[in-house]
């Protein structure tokens, strides 16, 4: 048995090495579930003190696959004190500490529990963010990884009027089971089974899961590739089931009564209180209370198609790209603009991102480093890439400034990193901004003013918008805005032309310059020596970047979004 003596260096990166078959059989122990009280003080210790030993327990577990595979596992641990077990504080060394579970679950069951456990450990380690505050600081701290109920993704969304909950719905927005209500317009619903349904509004439609739906009013068009057959499409007294095909279905809702139209391949038509009916392609079906009868004939052009919705949606985006692209020649002559890129290829010089400003500044041109060029928010107009970790726009502004204003187009694929950057200044120098965003999907703006007399006191104002970044609408466009005025000290952060925060830090300092100099889109050029988060390139594409060098007014803020929204 070990004592509660740690021996260690204290240094904070090495050790003495002839610690480490110590803390290889702690953390052993640990693992399976076996670990004393004053064993497992003795590993945190070690833990704490020791890269070689945070090592080693990082090579222990399984950390991604262990995580990813046993996410609700961890959701539920309380690591070190589980309800309903006794605090082990104040029991003697001999005393054996029970794991998570020990005592009501099955031996696999605790053998995951550890692993997960262990990993979730070890996440905290990596992070940086392990907390030296005893053994209750795991239960506190746990990875919980977010779960995407979703059915469906919207992956066309044209002229349309929406009377549900969520009437603010767009192109790439995840759909959870329940009802869609469109007024006007066209819908495309891409199901994560694979079938793909058309809604034509006036239209009601539920969804029921990834391989269920109800069409309670109006027009669908479903078509079924064979990955996805068995789909099932409900009319009122009528379930359907499709085989592999392309069917229209349509739903009077003054009578309820319903028309069944085979395009191609078969669908069973299962009436209530009646026999299966076959239908191919070519045959219809019209249903009214216990009135079944065939169709004469089917009229697929009653129905929007496929190829149909593809060209009105070519059409629209032209349309507002064109209005767009009017609206911009009146914003670059903006005099209270500071940069302007509207990210479009220059020619044969496809790395450099010119400054939009009417009269142009061409000292305020971007660098591209890295990023690719791809398409923006219309199929005719360019956004920049931002994958890897060298990817970025370098640039320079000059002068001192009283206030800001923001903006930028962007979509996120994925928030991979703690903070992921917007616009970086390189280093953090006093005056300089930086707007990012956290991995858990907050806006953060900030200013630096590090306090000269005292450098390890922070003063820098830091503001956070609640979340607006989630599962459901990553991967579509996004208009963030952030507005400062050093006199008032309020910062306000707006997504898709709404206010989302309004805040003044308790360390504001009235007066106090905004300068840029070197800095970064999607990037941080140059990190904080020994920073604990240098890395912050953002995943995902940016179009349209503006700097302001005023506070511009929520409603101006509304008016630019409405001019260059994509839809």
């Amino acid at each position: 048995m070990s004592t509660s003596g740690n021996g260690n260096t204290g240094n904070g990166g090495g050790c003495n090495p002839g610690q480490l078959p110590e803390a290889s059989r702690l953390i052993g122990e640990w693992l399976s579930g076996g670990i004393t009280p004053a064993d497992f003080d003795l590993l945190q210790t070690m833990l704490r003190d020791c890269s070689e030993v945070r090592r080693m327990l990082r090579e222990e577990v399984n950390l991604e696959q262990v995580l990813r595979e046993n996410a609700s596992v961890t959701a539920d641990l309380k690591a070190w004190n589980p309800e309903g077990l006794p605090d082990h504080e104040g029991e003697g060394e001999a005393a054996v500490m029970p794991f998570p579970g020990q005592s009501t679950k099955t031996r696999a069951k605790k053998y995951w529990i550890s692993w997960a456990a262990a990993a979730s450990l070890a996440v905290l380690l990596s992070a940086g963010t392990f907390l030296w505050g005893g053994r209750h600081a795991l239960s506190k701290d746990l990875v919980r990884e977010e779960t995407n109920r979703g059915c469906a993704i919207l992956t066309h969304v044209v002229n349309a009027e929406w009377l549900d909950d969520d009437n603010s719905r767009r192109t790439g927005d995840t759909v959870n089971s329940g009802m869609l209500k469109l007024a006007c317009g066209f819908a495309q619903v891409e199901f994560f089974s694979g079938a793909t349904l058309l809604m034509e509004g006036d239209a009601e439609l539920e969804i029921i899961s990834p391989w269920e739906a109800i069409c309670h009013s109006g027009k669908v068009r479903v078509r079924v590739p064979p990955p996805a057959r068995g789909f099932l499409l409900h009319a009122p007294g009528m379930k359907l089931v499709d085989l592999g095909t392309e069917f229209g279905v349509q739903v009077n809702p003054e009578d309820l009564s319903s028309e069944v139209h085979v395009f191609e391949g078969e669908v069973e038509a299962h009436p209530n209180n009646q026999e299966l009916i076959s239908l191919k392609e070519g045959m219809g079906l019209y249903k009214e209370g216990n009135k079944v009868a065939p169709l004469p004939g089917v009229r697929p052009d009653d129905f929007m198609g496929m190829e149909r919705l593809d060209a009105i949606t070519a059409t629209r985006a032209k349309a507002r790209y064109d209005a767009w692209a009017t609206w911009k020649k009146d914003i670059s002559s903006d005099e209270r603009l500071v940069v302007y890129f509207p990210f479009e290829r220059q020619g044969k010089w496809q790395r450099m991102i010119g400054n939009g400003c009417n009269p142009c500044n061409p000292d305020r041109n971007g660098g591209v480093v890295g990023a690719r060029w791809t398409q923006g928010r219309w199929p005719m107009k360019d956004a920049l890439e931002f994958k890897r970790p060298g990817d970025r726009v370098r640039l320079r502004i000059d002068g001192e400034y009283e206030a800001l204003t923001l903006t930028c187009w962007v979509k996120v694929d994925g928030l991979d990193r703690k903070f992921n950057a917007l616009l970086l200044t390189d280093g953090y120098d006093a005056g300089e901004p930086h707007w990012q965003i956290t991995q858990d999907g907050r806006l953060m703006f900030s200013i630096a003013y590090p306090d000269e007399e005292h450098p390890d006191v922070k003063r820098n104002q830091v503001h956070y918008s609640p979340v607006v970044f989630n599962r459901s609408n990553i991967g579509r466009w996004h208009q963030l805005a952030v507005t400062y005025d050093n006199c008032s000290g309020e910062a306000i952060q707006f997504v898709d032309g709404k206010e989302v925060s309004r805040e003044v830090s308790p360390l504001y300092q009235p007066g106090r310059k905004i300068v840029y100099g070197a800095c970064e889109l999607g990037n941080w050029g140059l990190p904080l020596q020994d920073h604990q988060f240098p890395v912050r390139n953002l995943n995902g594409c940016m179009d349209e970047f503006a700097i302001y060098q005023i506070a511009l007014a929520g409603d101006e803020l509304k008016k630019i979004y409405e001019a260059s929204k994509p839809e």
